[in-house]
C-alpha cells in the first residue's frame, strides 16, 4: 500500500554548450512556472543545466497509486518545450515525498520501481537532515550509449511536510553536485571510446618496405616506389598527428576528472554542513554519495594513468616508422636524381657527338662534291647523265657519312675525357 504523501519528481539535465569554449556562469537561475511544477535553467561554465519539477496537488493525503509515471511524462513534455542545444552530459532524477511510516525503505523501493528503472537490489540509505536518502547508480557498461546506461536516481523521504520544505534550500547545491558527477562520467566515457581508436594504432602496420639495392638503375621502378613511399610518409604523418592529439585529449580528461572530483567532494561537504545548520539535532550522513569519489580516484583516474602509460609507446613507434620511411625516401630520391642526371648528361653528350659528326659530314660533302664527277666520269656514263648524277650523289653521301661517323667517334672520346670523376 502506498504511504508516500505529496510526491514530487525532479529532473536535472546537463548539456555541453555549443560552442563548448563558452565559460559563462550565471548565479541566478531563470525560473518558469507551469501547473503543479516549475522549470529552472542555469548556465554553469561550459554547461547548460535544467531543473524541472512537478508534484501532485494534495499535500496531506497519499494518492491511491504512485503518480511517478504520470509526473515523468509531464516533465518530459515540459522539457520538449525548452530550446536545448549541445550534447547531453547526463541526467538525475530525484523522487521526493514524506511518510509517517517508521520503515520507509519499502516505500522508496516501490516508488523507484514505478518508473521502470533497473531492479532495486540491496541498497544502503543515508541521512539527509531528518530525511532518509538512497542513491541508485552504477558505472555504465556501454560507454557509447550513456543516455540509457547512465541512470542516476536519488530518493529522499522526509518524516513530515514541515521538514520536507527544507529541500528548497538545496536545489542549487544539488544542481552543482550532479553537474560535477555527470561531467566526470561523460569525460571518462569519451576516453573509453578514444582508447579503442588509439589502441588500433598502438601497433601500427609496418608499410611494405622491402630490402633495396642502392645501385638500382631501373628508373621506372624507382619512380613508382618513391611515389608509394611518399604516400605512406604523408599517411603516417597524418596518423601521428591524430595519435598525438588523442593522447593529449586523454591527459586533458585526466585533469578534468581530478578537477571535477575535487569540486564534487567540496560541494558534498558543503551540503552536509548546510544541512547540519538547518537541523543540528539530526546530523547528515551522505557517505553513500561519497563512494563516487572513491570510484573516480581508484578506478577512473587509475585506469587513465594505465592507458596513457600503455599507449604512449605507440607514439614513439609511429615516429620511428616515419623516420625509417623518410630515410628510405631520401635514399630513393638521391638514386633517382643520380639516374636522371646521368640520363640527361648522356643525352647532352650524344647530341654534342652527333652534332659534331653531322657538321663535319656536311662540310666534307660540300668540300668533296666538286671532285666526285672527275672520279666517276667515264664513257659508260656519258650517254646517261641522270645515272652519273645519282652515282655522284651517292658517292658524296657515303664518303661524308664515313667522315662524319669518324668525327663523331673522335668527339665521344674527347667529351668522355672531360667528364668530372663520379
Amino acid at each position: 500500500m502506498n504511504n508516500l504523501i505529496y510526491p514530487h519528481l525532479f529532473l536535472f539535465t546537463y548539456y555541453l554548450k555549443m560552442p563548448p569554449n563558452s565559460q559563462e556562469d550565471f548565479d541566478k537561475p531563470e525560473n518558469t512556472r507551469f501547473p503543479d511544477g516549475f522549470s529552472s535553467r542555469r548556465t554553469l561554465g561550459d554547461t547548460d543545466s535544467f531543473l524541472l519539477a512537478c508534484s501532485v496537488a494534495d499535500k496531506n493525503n497519499p494518492p491511491d497509486s504512485l503518480p511517478f509515471p504520470e509526473l515523468k511524462d509531464k516533465l518530459t513534455t515540459e522539457k520538449e518545450k525548452i530550446s536545448i542545444s549541445g550534447e547531453l552530459l547526463g541526467k538525475t532524477w530525484i523522487i521526493l515525498g514524506y511518510s509517517t511510516a517508521e520503515n520507509t525503505e519499502n516505500i522508496a523501493k516501490e516508488a523507484y520501481e514505478s518508473l521502470n528503472f533497473e531492479k532495486w537490489g540491496s541498497q544502503e540509505s543515508g541521512q539527509f537532515s531528518e530525511a532518509k536518502i538512497w542513491e541508485i547508480w552504477q558505472t555504465p557498461q556501454n560507454w557509447q550509449n550513456l543516455e540509457t546506461e547512465n541512470n542516476h536516481i536519488l530518493i529522499i523521504i522526509y518524516p513530515n511536510l514541515t521538514t520536507m520544505g527544507h529541500i528548497a534550500n538545496f536545489y542549487e547545491d544539488w544542481r552543482q553536485l550532479f553537474c560535477y558527477k555527470h561531467k566526470i562520467v561523460w569525460a571518462y566515457g569519451k576516453t573509453r571510446q578514444l582508447k579503442q581508436t588509439l589502441a588500433k594504432q598502438f601497433s601500427p602496420e609496418v608499410q611494405a618496405i622491402t630490402p633495396f639495392e642502392t645501385t638500382s638503375s631501373q628508373l621506372n621502378l624507382l619512380e613508382s616506389e618513391l611515389t608509394e613511399l611518399t604516400k605512406a610518409l604523408d599517411k603516417n604523418y597524418q596518423t601521428l598527428s591524430e595519435y598525438a592529439q588523442g593522447l593529449a585529449h586523454l591527459e586533458v580528461q585526466m585533469q578534468a576528472l581530478k578537477t571535477n572530483a575535487y569540486n564534487y567532494q567540496e560541494r558534498l561537504q558543503s551540503i552536509e554542513r548546510k544541512a547540519n545548520k538547518i537541523t543540528p539535532a539530526n546530523p547528515s550522513n551522505l557517505d553513500i554519495l561519497k563512494t563516487f569519489n572513491d570510484l573516480v580516484k581508484y578506478k577512473y583516474q587509475s585506469q587513465l594513468e594505465q592507458d596513457l602509460a600503455a599507449l604512449s609507446p605507440g607514439l614513439r613507434l609511429r615516429e620511428k616508422q616515419i623516420d625509417t620511411i623518410r630515410g628510405i625516401v631520401e635514399i630513393r630520391q638521391a638514386q633517382l636524381d643520380d639516374i636522371i642526371e646521368k640520363r640527361d648528361r648522356i643525352f647532352q653528350e650524344t647530341v654534342q657527338e652527333w652534332g659534331i659528326g653531322i657538321g663535319i659530314a656536311a662540310i666534307a660533302a660540300t668540300s668533296i662534291s666538286p671532285f666526285i664527277p672527275n672520279i666517276t666520269k667515264n664513257k659508260l656514263t656519258e650517254p646517261f647523265p641522270a645515272v652519273e648524277g645519282v652515282i655522284n650523289l651517292s658517292l658524296t653521301f657515303f664518303i661524308s657519312i664515313i667522315i662524319g661517323i669518324a668525327a663523331k667517334n673522335k668527339a665521344r672520346k674527347l667529351i668522355k675525357s672531360r667528364r668530372p670523376p663520379s
